[in-house]
């Protein structure tokens, strides 16, 4: 199995170098248009492959947490709660509360860090895009309070090897 996936590897890059060419030559936006709605149904196809074999592989690592392969790769699995509908702006604030309540020096009363330093420590709990949950769950903070909570699911992270 691992020949075929190696020479389909192979066959990719072959594929990417005479894409560039192709694009060098006279072509039209229509021809480019069509090949590129090809490139992209087959990653669609290859997202499908891999969701099923992520399945398979799943059942097959029974209650393992993961692996660290030959190759260097790491296999780990991840669970987590579909998360939704976050009400961002309450739970912003209760994470700025805590932090300025942590940032409170008990003996005084004096507020130890700058407006500015507990703006950028929300960066510790809120990246662009998403909450980071275990984080929050360290200062007390529970996001579930804030978002509708789904199914739990799991999924299989590939980390390539650190070499």
């Amino acid at each position: 199995m691992l020949d075929k996936i190696k020479t389909l590897q192979k066959e990719l890059v072959n594929l990417d170098n005479e894409l560039q060419d192709f694009l060098k030559t006279a072509t039209t936006p229509e021809e480019a248009c069509l090949i590129l709605s090809e490139i992209n149904f087959l990653k669609r196809d290859l997202s499908i492959v891999y969701d099923g074999y992520c399945a398979g592989v799943l059942q097959l690592m029974g209650e393992s947490d993961g692996y660290t392969l030959e190759n260097g790769a790491e296999i780990e699995r991840k669970s987590g709660y579909d998360r939704k509908a976050w009400k961002h702006k309450d739970l912003g604030a209760e994470v700025v509360d805590k932090l300025i309540s942590m940032s409170v020096d008990m003996d005084t009363g004096e507020v130890t860090k700058s407006t500015r330093q507990i703006a950028l420590e929300i960066l510790d709990y809120c990246a662009p895009s998403y909450w980071r949950i275990k984080e929050l769950g360290k200062i007390g903070v529970n996001p579930d309070n804030y978002c509708e909570v789904g199914e739990l699911k799991t999924s299989l992270i590939v980390r390539k090897s650190k070499n």
